[in-house]
């Protein structure tokens, strides 16, 4: 049997695993992985198999979920997956490949064919294995359950403000830095330019305020997302102005922090009138 697992963060010994999706990493998930040493997720997303879906855009891709816990272990998900009976899934997955003494789920997790593992399956599964099962209980905002498809609907529906609030952290967006057209710095704003895989989602249009970590060092910044419509023909991107660095970061991967959506794109007449706002949002920033 081909059992596909890839590491991302620390490759070590699990001794507490953390077992779900994960995407967006929010308040319920941080309950699960507090009690956790590493976690076992899926890649492709399993709903692209489940429910026929392309392609998912994920709310934190695999690299990104590194950032919040040390190890990421992520099983190819495919029909042999899917299909697997929930017994076989513990025996040969999670007993041979990882080999926890603790396993952790969220209430609702289930696992298996036809979702035969449940909280109470695995949870009697840990007793004859002398494994240690622990359920989390929902976490609730304002007295709706948090779950990671509401909060993608909030940051597509453009609600920023309220989606981070129910994720509990600032949205992380771990992109690589690519040459643009250099037309910020011939404002006086050199930005970064910053590509990401095609399953992240992007959040609306609109400059947010946020931060970056540069060789320990963190930074606040602008982010600008758009088709920057003051200029002719441009494509959509994703632009990182980095408040009192300078240097040179094409090709590296750099984690953006966007903490608020300060505004919308706007289409100025003139750079005149695209310098004086970019100042103004400047001084928001520093003001944060």
């Amino acid at each position: 049997m081909n059992i596909n697992l890839t590491y991302y963060g620390t490759k070590k010994q699990v001794t507490t695993l953390a077992m779900g999706v994960f995407d967006g990493v929010h308040q319920g998930h941080q309950a699960l992985l507090n009690k956790c040493t590493g976690l076992l997720t899926f890649d492709p997303h399993p709903i692209t198999l489940t429910q026929n879906v392309t392609q998912l855009k994920r709310l934190t891709t695999l690299p990104e979920m590194a950032y919040y816990i040390d190890t990421v272990i992520a099983l190819t998900f495919n029909t042999h997956i899917q299909t697997m009976s929930a017994t076989t899934f513990l025996s040969d997955i999670i007993l041979k490949h990882i080999n926890p003494q603790h396993i952790v789920i969220g209430y609702d997790y289930h696992f298996g064919k036809n979702r035969q593992g449940t909280p109470d399956f695995l949870h009697q599964w840990g007793q004859q294995n002398n494994i240690d099962v622990t359920i989390v209980q929902p976490i609730k905002h304002q007295q709706t359950i948090v779950k990671s498809r509401n909060i993608r609907a909030l940051l597509l529906a453009n609600n920023f403000n309220q989606a981070i609030t129910q994720l509990g952290h600032p949205y992380l967006m771990l992109g690589k830095v690519i040459k643009g057209e250099s037309r910020g710095k011939t404002l006086g704003f050199p930005t970064a330019n910053l590509q990401f895989p095609t399953n992240k989602l992007i959040p609306h249009n609109g400059v947010y305020i946020g931060h970056t970590t540069i060789n320990n060092k963190t930074y606040k910044t602008m982010i600008y997302i758009g088709q920057r419509p003051t200029f002719a023909n441009q494509s959509h991107a994703v632009e990182a102005f980095i408040l009192n660095y300078s240097g040179n970061l094409y090709n590296q991967t750099l984690p953006v922090y966007i903490t608020q959506f300060l505004r919308p794109e706007i289409k100025f007449t003139n750079k005149t009138d695209l310098i004086n706002q970019i100042n103004k949002d400047i001084n928001h920033a520093n003001n944060n």
